[in-house]
């Protein structure tokens, strides 16, 4: 029987161990090791939210009417850009041209000005007594101020006889120039 006893007070002991063992590591205050690149979670806090919501932009002098509507926009608290979801911008001007599109997400400014579209980028410019001209690319960005729209990736634009690709593209809104930079290729079908 001692040797039993003796085996029962040796398990007994390694349980109050492990126990007590246990009840230490659990009171450890955890030492957090945090990535360079991490962001603390306060920095990107939103402080409202919208869903599918539309904002509209009228300038009366000029006749240009700039629309925004999308699925949600969130703002952060450290006042950076808003993000939208699926978001859908009409720009017209006074003779009756008009920009349209979309894109999977959007990033406005805190101040409006200027709009990114990234992700599946359509567009459609639409001119009097001419047939549309439809812009794809991966990233566009819209300055709603000076109404120019860059786009740093490559572009296709296809008219109903043509079709332009390039490494980079630029926009005059009112004036309807497209300029395109470096990559250029040109097809015209004949009608």
């Amino acid at each position: 029987m001692p040797r039993k006893l003796a085996n029962a007070l040796l398990i007994l002991a390694l349980l109050i161990f492990a126990v007590v063992s246990w009840q230490w590591l659990d009171d450890q205050e955890p030492t957090e090791t945090l990535a360079q690149s991490t962001v603390p979670m306060a920095e990107n806090q939103t402080d409202y939210t919208l869903e599918e919501f539309t904002i509209t932009n009228v300038n009366n002098a000029k006749g240009q009417v700039y629309r925004l509507q999308g699925q949600s926009l969130a703002h952060f608290v450290n006042g950076n850009d808003s993000i939208i979801d699926s978001p859908v911008v009409l720009m017209s001007a006074e003779d009756n041209q008009q920009w349209s599109g979309s894109a999977d997400t959007g990033f406005l400014s805190p101040d409006f000005s200027t709009l990114e579209l990234v992700g599946d980028v359509q567009l459609t410019h639409v001119r009097r007594n001419s047939p549309p001209v439809n812009v794809t690319t991966d990233s566009i960005d819209i300055d709603t101020r000076s109404r120019q729209m860059q786009a740093p990736q490559p572009v296709s634009i296809k008219g109903k006889h043509w079709s332009f690709e390039a490494n980079q593209m630029q926009a005059d809104l009112d004036n309807g120039i497209l300029k395109f930079q470096s990559g250029v290729e040109a097809n015209y079908a004949v009608p």
